[in-house]
């Protein structure tokens, strides 16, 4: 992807959607590719070039509404069923596992 090219939002968001969906696949352990070097530079061309144009195509914003919405839908969907259905050291055990997930993601998702 040339790195000058503008992105509309509804276009960049399906890419970095795809890729924020396949990071949320490997963290809960369902059968995924681990992430390459293509995967990161297609995400992280399309996040610079959504962010670092000129006034009329910078999406910092929105980007960072939608990442957050991203995570609330997982913490919601993911996250809290799976500590509401343990109890005790179970669920302490649960909730130190999703800590590092919840960590990793947003490792991920800021580099």
């Amino acid at each position: 992807m040339n790195q000058r090219s503008t992105i509309d939002l509804e276009h960049g968001w399906g890419i970095i959607q795809r890729g924020i969906t396949k990071l949320k696949n490997i963290l809960e352990g369902l059968p995924e590719p681990q992430f390459n070097s293509e995967d990161y530079m297609m995400m992280y061309s399309t996040i610079y070039n959504m962010c670092s144009h000129n006034p009329l195509h910078d999406y910092s914003q929105l980007l960072y509404d939608k990442y957050r919405e991203a995570f609330e839908e997982y913490i919601i969907t993911m996250v809290l069923p799976s500590l509401r259905e343990k109890h005790d050291e179970l669920m302490l055990r649960e909730l130190v596992k999703r800590w590092l997930n919840h960590k990793l993601m947003v490792k991920w998702l800021l580099s």
